[in-house]
């Protein structure tokens, strides 16, 4: 048997995850995957330690009896997950994995409810039907904006757990991809994520970690995360909202649409006082996470941060308008200009040749401005600036999203507090930083 090799008809040729959503539906890729992955001793060997791992994380879970295996490809895990005594679905975005996985005696088993073709980010299962996903060798093929829509869609899914494969920068493999790529023998270093930015995905996810299990501490880049869903409150109906606002700054709002959801609240476009505004309604979480925070209520907080940019001679232009706000015990919401554009990083990897330089040139005089008014931690990376074109044609960035609250006013820890209060620490750090950051998405 041929030695697994760059060469081999099932290895990408391409990082983008796009192309390997099609590249994997090629019948020569998946009749090729199996043997030239897992067939050798040595890869066999690192087959039993992942398999230790899952089995260490599912051994911390409770009362899970069904099972999605996303993707599941040929059926590397599917048959030992059902050989557990566990229900298990395959799913998988190519027919042809699938078709492999059902087709091979080493995974036959009754336990295996069957296959369905998904994509990972729309995933045709209802919400909580089954009890836990199961999700290796997939994550590290996709970018990390994406990575968290798909975690989203696996906590809709899931109906508590989730076990999933992450690539990490902890070890001996991360460190002698630093060496080769600083000597020029390796053009472009493998993404992998800390553990800072394992913890940020996860929670703007929605998800609750409960386990980092390394695969093989230091030597391998893998851990085996155990995480679990805290499903997030459905959304205000429209009906409902706008009867909570009656009484409020907001009465009259009429919604006519949705304008996207994230993890802390619904956007919706409506009509108030004879304009079309977009108007954000806050979730229950995400009102009790920023109350342990601040005295403000996050809507009053977003609105107040948001008129104090917009205020700023210079910044209206970049900046969506702030009209009103709402504090009940029922409903938080704020009302903004609508802005008719699209975020910067769909943007970018829609249109290969992205934003002309120009661009930048006005992200940096965001910041300037911004600082000469005393306003730091802006909150610049490419899913919060809305890309659009002004009057006279030209592309510029406009920021909408005002409620993170700033390392100025809560430090994340002692020490940055201290730095900052010593003045070791300038307050404009962090902006320069995102900014230096804002075309790498692994820092998003």
């Amino acid at each position: 048997m041929k030695k697994p090799s760059r060469d081999d008809v099932s290895k990408p040729k391409v990082e983008e995850y796009s192309y390997k959503k099609e590249f994997y539906r090629d019948a020569a890729v998946a009749a090729d995957y199996e043997q030239h992955r897992f067939t050798t001793p040595g890869r066999k060997r690192r087959n039993v330690r992942k398999w230790r791992a899952i089995q260490k994380a599912l051994s911390e879970t409770t009362d899970v009896l069904s099972v999605l295996d996303l993707p599941c490809g040929t059926g590397r895990f599917t048959g030992r997950l059902a050989d557990m005594g566990l229900k298990v679905v395959g799913s998988d975005i190519s027919l042809q994995m699938m078709h492999e996985a059902a087709a091979s005696a080493q995974v036959d088993h009754p336990g295996i409810e069957g296959y369905v073709q998904s994509d990972a980010e729309a995933l045709p299962f209802q919400n909580a039907s089954l009890d836990c996903i199961v999700s290796i060798r997939f994550m590290f093929h996709v970018d990390p904006v994406t990575r968290r829509r798909i975690l989203r869609e696996m906590g809709r899914v899931s109906r508590r757990w989730l076990i999933i494969d992450y690539r990490h920068r902890y070890s001996a493999r991360w460190v002698a991809w630093q060496v080769r790529h600083a000597l020029g023998l390796l053009r472009q270093k493998p993404e992998r994520v800390s553990r800072r930015g394992l913890q940020s995905e996860f929670h703007d996810a929605g998800l609750t970690i409960r386990r980092v299990i390394p695969v093989r501490r230091w030597l391998s880049d893998k851990w085996i995360v155990l995480a679990e869903a805290t499903h997030d409150e459905p959304a205000f109906e429209p009906n409902l909202a706008e009867e909570r606002l009656e009484g409020t700054d907001l009465d009259g709002a009429k919604i006519t649409g949705k304008l996207g959801e994230g993890r802390r609240s619904t956007v919706y476009r409506a009509s108030w006082q004879g304009r079309e505004v977009a108007l954000k309604v806050y979730k229950r979480t995400a009102i009790a996470t920023h109350a342990r925070k601040h005295p403000l209520s996050i809507a009053e907080f977003e609105f107040s941060r948001n008129s104090q940019f917009y205020a700023v001679p210079g910044l209206d232009r970049y900046v969506a308008q702030p009209l009103a706000f709402a504090v009940t015990p029922e409903v938080q919401a704020i009302a903004q200009e609508p802005i008719n554009g699209e975020l910067y990083y769909f943007y970018e990897r829609q249109r290969k040749g992205g934003v002309p330089p120009s661009f930048a040139g006005h992200l940096r005089e965001i910041l300037n401005l911004s600082h000469a008014a005393r306003l730091y931690d802006v909150d610049l990376h490419a899913m919060n600036v809305l890309v659009l074109r002004d009057p006279s044609g030209e592309l510029v960035p406009k920021l909408f999203d005002f409620n993170l609250i700033p390392f100025t006013l809560r430090p994340q820890n002692l020490f940055v507090g201290w730095l900052l209060k010593a003045g070791l620490l300038s307050k404009e750090s962090r902006d320069r930083r995102r900014l230096r950051r804002f075309h790498d998405y692994r820092h998003i």
